[in-house]
């Protein structure tokens, strides 16, 4: 299944490339590294931290060298401007003026930066495992490979004498496909919740309803409600990613500049989708956490079911949900204000407060999309075809990629 959450591990071993003095430009020696390079130049990873799933079929295509780099140097592009790698299940074929190789390639997801291990099967280093550290970067990938041994990098970058290559990577021009995959980032944890239960049904869910790829982010051992997520600490930390799903409870973190940096991705264009408890996140000096999510909400009632209204069945993401849906078990939140630019498309009845509360709704956020639900307190919630159905459509919804009939927009089905 193309969502499925979970992570694919290995265990890496390592055996260095052909050794070899490393310093200066030849065009030789470059070829010669980077035929050793060669088992190793597939490089492709997903921004991850403790959790998170790599689908292999992301790593289909043909790919080019758009930067190298080995021993602290940089490799002139003229040298490498003829390679290029064909990707297909794990596989790969390295093509360069002088030599063909093959091999396979696995990723350890547990780890962060995220470990490659490369094994070649046909080529100079034939039998041999490298290993490297790879991510997401902007326009592309990144990775760097201890072609010498000597352990695996922890960096993205090379030092003088430490037998490492550095390469950045690109679809070949004219082979991108027409339409691939929503890349979906899908961030949880902290308080209250079952976290990984509802990771996995959110993303098998929405994949068997929608073309997305999933990465999730849901650091171990973080179940309070004050804690800085590892993926947010990253410079540019949303760059390679179409959709956010904000699925965390953190509610005690509210340092100002620890929120900008979270919704300044969204301000500038970043599509989202909010659920549940994070509505209650990120409660800084300003409300700018709620301008984004769309509403305001300081609490929710006790548990029970309840009745839920569809106020705007003629919206795409509400044509095909039921006119009133009673609700298993749930907790419903406390609407203090909607705002301006936000559009409720359902209440829950409070039998609490007597009136109806927001419960489904869209909201622009500067120049992004944010498709928010305070439901989803209880995984058994999630797991309703009727909540799925509406979850997946109001991503599809904010990501631009919904039709107005309701259905996925063509290249985006399942």
């Amino acid at each position: 299944m193309a969502g499925g959450c979970r992570p694919f591990l290995t265990k890496p071993k390592s055996q260095p490339c052909q050794r070899g003095a490393v310093g200066g430009h030849s065009p030789a020696l470059i070829m010669k590294r980077l035929l050793c390079l060669a088992s190793v130049l597939v490089g492709f990873g997903w921004l991850s931290a403790r959790a998170a799933d790599i689908p292999l079929s992301a790593f289909d295509g043909i790919w080019v060298i758009e930067r190298a780099e080995m021993n602290g140097d940089t490799i002139p592009s003229s040298s490498v401007s003829e390679i290029e790698m064909e990707l297909k299940g794990g596989r790969y074929i390295f093509r360069s003026p002088t030599a063909t190789t093959k091999g396979t390639f696995k990723l350890d997801n547990s780890k962060s930066p995220v470990w490659m291990t490369i094994y070649e099967e046909e080529g100079p280093n034939s039998g041999r495992e490298v290993e490297g550290i790879t991510e997401l970067v902007s326009g592309g990938w990144r990775a760097v490979y201890a072609m010498q041994g000597g352990g695996r990098p922890s960096k993205f970058e090379t030092a003088a004498d430490s037998g490492q290559v550095f390469a950045s990577y690109k679809r070949k021009p004219g082979t991108e496909p027409k339409n691939r995959p929503l890349r979906g980032l899908m961030i949880s944890g902290g308080c209250c919740h079952d976290y990984p239960g509802q990771d996995k049904v959110l993303c098998e869910g929405i994949s068997a309803r929608a073309n997305v790829q999933w990465t999730v982010v849901r650091d171990a051992d973080q179940t309070g409600t004050k804690h800085k997520i590892s993926v947010y600490q990253k410079e540019n930390w949303s760059e390679g990613y179409d959709v956010v799903v904000h699925n965390e409870c953190f509610s005690d973190e509210k340092e100002l500049q620890w929120l900008e940096r979270i919704v300044k991705p969204h301000r500038d264009g970043l599509p989202a989708v909010v659920i549940h408890c994070a509505m209650h996140c990120y409660r800084a000096p300003t409300n700018d956490w709620f301008k984004f999510v769309g509403v305001t909400s300081h609490g929710h009632g006790s548990h029970f079911a309840y009745p839920m209204t569809n106020v705007k069945p003629e919206h795409p993401i509400m044509k095909t949900f039921p006119a009133v849906w009673q609700t298993p078990k749930e907790e419903l939140y406390n609407i203090t204000s909607i705002e301006k630019s936000a559009i409720p498309l359902a209440t829950g009845y409070s039998p609490e407060t007597k009136k109806g509360e927001a419960n489904v709704w869209i909201n622009t956020f500067g120049k992004g999309r944010v498709f928010g639900t305070t439901v989803g307190h209880y995984t058994q919630t999630m797991s309703q075809k009727v909540y799925l159905d509406m979850v997946a459509r109001g991503l599809l919804w904010a990501a631009g990629k919904l039709g107005e009939d309701g259905e996925p927009v063509e290249g985006f089905k399942p």
